[in-house]
């Protein structure tokens, strides 16, 4: 190994990078190592941001996506280890030290570390909490490996294909089912940690989860397969089970009681996972989770009646 190449695709982050490159720039590491930011047409601070970190090196390209941002990095890095570090994560200082032995067995093609909620906002915690508490259920030798802090090898990213461009979300889940179709072992480390920053705002969120549903609907489709070892059946399953349930209280009158029942259910499904996040985080905002989630879940069921539509039309005019 000649050296690490640290590769970061940034848009509009001028709110989390500083303290991104902060990290990045001050790990624990006494080999070669070099910074990307690749600043994807964002249109606040980013590039100044990145500029003002001696030895970074900032690629301006036009908006294009985090897919396509992280490959132009990866064909610019000089380094026969990746690492995809997205801007608004912070690596903890020991990160790279703990990750590399893990690349001694070549048959390990990613690794990747656990995702510590940084956030104090209501929307970024729950967010946040949710994807710990389905992290804390992987395996170590995992189906999945996230873009937001993952050490892999060049040459395999390169031998796979690297990131579809095509996706704006999920690029991280074909990346994954490409790498384990070429035998290759992903790695979790829970004892390797990142903080990051999820989205604070509702309309951000659910712009986010919009995407994540409807590109996990077209990777479907493509890979035949929804669930993975992160994102399991019971959360696929939601989308079909909150589309019944709504289809049920519209056959019924609104006001009558049976319907209000069913409407009721929506959010009664995430009570068992609101149970258990209020005893391991002992967090007052987790109560609201039934309703966030709610939301989230007609915002999926959006999501993929507007996939099915598109891919309905376009399988009609192929014809």
């Amino acid at each position: 190994m000649n050296g690490v190449s640290i590769v970061i695709p940034a848009y509009n982050a001028e709110h989390t990078l500083r303290e991104c490159l902060q990290a990045a720039t001050n790990l624990k590491w006494t080999g070669d190592l070099e910074v990307i930011v690749v600043n994807d047409g964002s249109t606040d601070k980013t590039a100044e941001i990145a500029s003002s970190f001696p030895g970074v090196e900032v690629i301006d390209v036009p908006h294009g996506g985090a897919a396509r941002a992280t490959n132009i990095g990866i064909k610019r890095a000089q380094h026969d280890m990746m690492v995809l570090l997205d801007a608004d994560a912070v690596l903890e200082k020991d990160w790279l030290e703990k990750i590399i032995p893990s690349f001694d067995n070549p048959a390990v093609a990613a690794v990747w570390g656990y995702v510590v909620t940084a956030n104090r906002s209501i929307i970024g915690k729950l967010m946040g909490y949710d994807v710990e508490s389905r992290l804390d259920r992987v395996p170590m030798d995992t189906d999945h490996l996230s873009t937001t802090n993952t050490a892999c090898r060049r040459e395999t990213l390169l031998e796979v294909g690297l990131l579809n461009e095509e996706l704006k979300a999920g690029y991280d889940v074909d990346l994954s089912r490409r790498l384990k179709s070429a035998g290759y072992r992903l790695i979790l480390r829970k004892d390797v940690r990142c903080r990051h920053y999820w989205r604070d705002d509702l309309k951000g969120y659910l712009r986010q989860q919009y995407n994540y549903a409807y590109y996990r609907m077209e990777l479907a489709r493509r890979l035949g397969k929804s669930s993975d070892e992160v994102t399991g059946l019971g959360m696929i399953l939601q989308v079909p089970l909150t589309i019944a349930l709504l289809l049920a209280a519209c056959l019924g009158s609104l006001a009558s009681p049976g319907t209000l029942l069913l409407l009721l259910l929506l959010p009664f499904v995430h009570l068992p996972k609101t149970f258990s996040l209020l005893i391991s985080k002992r967090d007052a905002c987790v109560l609201l989770l039934p309703l966030l989630f709610t939301i989230r879940n007609l915002c999926w069921v959006w999501a993929a009646m507007n996939w099915g539509i598109r891919y309905a039309t376009k399988s009609k005019m192929t014809l």
